[in-house]
């Protein structure tokens, strides 16, 4: 992945905007504990003046109930944290798990080349889970349903750095115990970036 792609123009902008009003809201809730079977890497991910848009399509499946019960009228309280974990081939990863009652936890996995991305989650702070191409190639008609309704299959995470300076600790911590810490350390410092006082900053 190639730096963070830039939506801020044309279309897109217009269509996020947009978007950014009429996407799933659910309610932050207390954290919880659920166990992860698998992990989705990002396919895209992009910047807005709003938010941090990530499209995991492999989440689809994973995130229909959620949206059924969603636009059913439910409220649905769900709870996120980040963790360090390691991939098939033993490398780090940082990925973000996103749990609510009655489904299983769905993990995003943010692998080294992504690891740049962090920071700017942690800058923004809301982000946009998109698992529906069609919403950036095709704009806001991909969004409606049948009758006309607006649906996206987008979930909006606020306040998605909540939870970085815990990561940090954790990173940290590792670092000290592993024989080759070259990259725990490289982690490290790109979460760092944004938990420097901001008076300190000249």
């Amino acid at each position: 992945m190639d730096g963070i792609c830039d939506l801020d123009s044309g279309i897109y902008s217009k269509f996020l905007l947009i978007l950014c009003k009429g996407f799933i809201s659910i309610k932050m809730g207390v954290m919880g504990m659920g166990m992860c079977k698998e992990i989705s890497l990002p396919e895209f991910i992009g910047v807005t003046e709003q938010a941090v848009v990530l499209v995991v399509p492999s989440l689809d499946r994973n995130l229909s109930a959620l949206f059924k019960r969603f636009y059913e009228g439910e409220e649905i309280d769900y709870w996120f944290n980040w963790e360090l974990s390691t991939d098939c081939n033993s490398e780090y990863m940082v990925t973000l798990e996103i749990g609510w009652d009655g489904e299983e936890v769905i993990a995003i996995g943010f692998n080294l080349d992504m690891w740049e991305h962090l920071p700017v989650i942690n800058q923004k702070g809301h982000l946009l889970l998109i698992t529906d191409w069609k919403l950036i190639e095709e704009g806001i008609a991909a969004g409606m349903d049948k009758l006309g309704r607006f649906r996206p299959r987008v979930l909006l995470v606020r306040d998605a750095g909540r939870g970085m300076d815990v990561l940090t600790s954790k990173v940290a911590d590792q670092a000290m115990f592993c024989k080759d810490s070259s990259k725990l350390v490289q982690l490290l410092e790109i979460l760092q970036v944004n938990q420097i006082p901001a008076c300190s900053l000249h």
